[in-house]
């Protein structure tokens, strides 16, 4: 009888990890090389802000590639990329969750120095500040979501029941998945998709507890932003 357990986490070094994730390193490689450059360059604004800046150029690369990849792609895609994203699959989503959190408290941060500004000098930050939170959201799903389509079909190639339940969709797509996570990154619940057994649990609980304080540090942004624009 198939085991509805998850999967062991074998050892596996970062690099490999990494090297099974081309567009993830590439958009990585991008925010790093605007950073440096921003540094060097004689611009006004903080560190903070630039790497604010750096931050949502690799995100936007990344959110434009994985929609490349992603848009269109049959279930036989998705079941051949299983395998490859395997590496390390755990690793990679907490180290960019933890990243994605770290971003909005720098967030915080810098709208913190914004109320000492002029009015027509708090234009700038504060839309950074907004962009910021759209796109390390963004992000935030799109991962969970691949993370979702690649746990589920691998289950299947392990001969293990399907960790998800998708109502009247025998073979989901990327699209569904991207639903689910949207749907547990907005409600911190599922909704018409359900998990089916612990396979895939653990990384729900994770993603519960991201959108919980997601949504709550979205919430303090929301008030700190009014309260320097008003």
């Amino acid at each position: 009888m198939p085991s509805s357990r998850p999967r062991p986490l074998h050892p596996v070094s970062l690099v490999a990890a990494l090297r099974a994730r081309p567009r993830l390193v590439s958009s990585a490689f991008v925010g790093i090389a605007l950073f440096v450059a921003l540094l060097q360059a004689d611009l006004p604004g903080s560190n903070a802000a630039r790497a604010l800046l750096a931050w949502n150029a690799g995100a936007l690369l990344y959110l434009g590639l994985a929609w490349h990849s992603m848009a269109g792609a049959s279930v036989q895609t998705i079941r051949e990329r299983a395998p490859r994203q395997d590496e390390g699959r755990l690793v990679i989503l907490l180290l960019l969750v933890l990243a994605a959190m770290a971003v909005l408290f720098a967030v915080g941060t810098q709208l913190a120095h914004v109320k000492d500004l002029a009015s027509q000098a708090r234009v700038l930050p504060t839309s950074l500040a907004g962009l910021t939170v759209l796109m390390s959201w963004l992000f935030t799903q799109v991962l969970f979501a691949q993370h979702y389509a690649h746990d589920f079909y691998a289950a299947r190639m392990h001969g293990s029941p399907d960790p998800l339940l998708f109502p009247g969709t025998p073979d989901p797509g990327y699209a569904d998945f991207f639903h689910f996570a949207c749907v547990i990154g907005t409600a911190a619940q599922t909704a018409d998709i359900s998990f089916n057994g612990s396979g895939l649990r653990g990384v729900g609980t994770l993603h519960c507890v991201v959108a919980f304080f997601f949504n709550a540090i979205l919430l303090a942004l929301s008030i700190n932003i009014a309260a320097t624009v008003l």
